[in-house]
């Protein structure tokens, strides 16, 4: 009987072992192809981008899309700012459907200064500090990919956690137009536009110039500039006054044979008036892009008969 009793105080006396199970690995780690690893994927909605939360963050077995999960007993999100947060941002933006896919490291019009202004935009983006923001002034002819570079920025601001807000100045007029055929002021579209952490405004200058137009973007840019907040902008209009025509004969600058664009022989400062220029200079860098026009340069490979192909 002595045996027997022994064995049943040593099972009473030795500890169990609770078998835990081992934590699974978060979706946004293991960086699927479905939206390799940032947790949303991008889609068109009409003319607009929209942002939807991949499945893979819903059907995590880590945090089961909460975007927290345990750490050593303690609750932590599995990634900062969360892919909730960051689609809310991005539908927020009102980014155009047509660039959605938009990248700095997908930029391909090297036909200028393409590599040197990415290179460029690359290094303004890491020094970029929202505390203490710089703005960004593209400027260079039609078709060279300046909207494609906003909306590259826009999203990565977004994935940090930056408010962004884009828009097209001239349709912004148009909305604001629109506005008063339902009785509504500026102040709601404008105060939207002011209060967003980083403002996208495409086509500066873009318009008739009306004094009403003018008073419009200086709301805009003195509303930001107020609040020590920052414009991020693209232009067709050179930043100095041009010397590529000679007005009095109208004849074209050799070095620039066949590419009269009227609205680069107007400068900026001409367009939007000297006081909102003065601003914009004050708090941004300006960076001109040059290249073919990317449209016309698709449009002439399109249209162009194969070789060998007898008619």
């Amino acid at each position: 009987m002595e045996r027997p009793v022994r064995s049943l105080k040593t099972e009473l006396h030795t500890p169990t072992r609770i078998a835990i199970p081992q934590q699974l690995g978060c979706a946004l780690e293991q960086r699927q192809s479905c939206c390799d690893g940032i947790g949303y994927r991008l889609k068109a909605n009409g003319s607009l981008t929209q942002a939807v939360i991949c499945e893979c963050v819903m059907k995590c077995q880590s945090c089961f899309g909460l975007n927290r999960r345990m750490v050593n007993g303690v609750s932590k999100p599995c990634h900062t700012p969360a892919p909730a947060r960051v689609a809310s941002l991005l539908n927020a933006a009102y980014l155009p459907a047509r660039y959605s896919a938009a990248k700095l490291d997908s930029f391909s019009n090297f036909s200028g200064n393409g590599r040197e202004v990415v290179n460029r935009v690359s290094q303004w983006m890491r020094e970029f500090d929202i505390e203490n923001p710089k703005g960004l002034v593209l400027g260079g002819s039609v078709g060279v990919g300046k909207t494609f570079l906003l909306v590259a920025i826009a999203k990565n601001f977004a994935n940090k956690g930056i408010s962004v807000r884009f828009v097209d100045f001239f349709q912004l007029l148009l909305e604001l137009k629109a506005g008063y055929a339902r009785d509504k002021n500026d102040s709601t579209v404008l105060n939207e536009a002011i209060a967003v952490d980083v403002l996208f405004i495409d086509e500066l200058g873009k318009g008739r110039n009306s004094d009403w137009e003018l008073s419009i973007l200086d709301q805009l840019v003195m509303g930001r500039y107020n609040q020590n907040k920052v414009i991020i902008t693209s232009t067709n209009y050179d930043f100095k006054p041009s010397d590529r025509v000679n007005m009095s004969n109208g004849s074209l600058d050799e070095k620039r044979p066949g590419n009269f664009e009227l609205d680069r022989f107007e400068s900026l400062e001409a367009r939007i008036g000297s006081r909102i220029y003065s601003r914009l200079v004050e708090t941004s860098d300006l960076i001109e892009l040059t290249g073919e026009d990317y449209r016309k340069r698709n449009l002439a490979e399109k249209i162009q008969p194969s070789r060998g192909v007898r008619r």
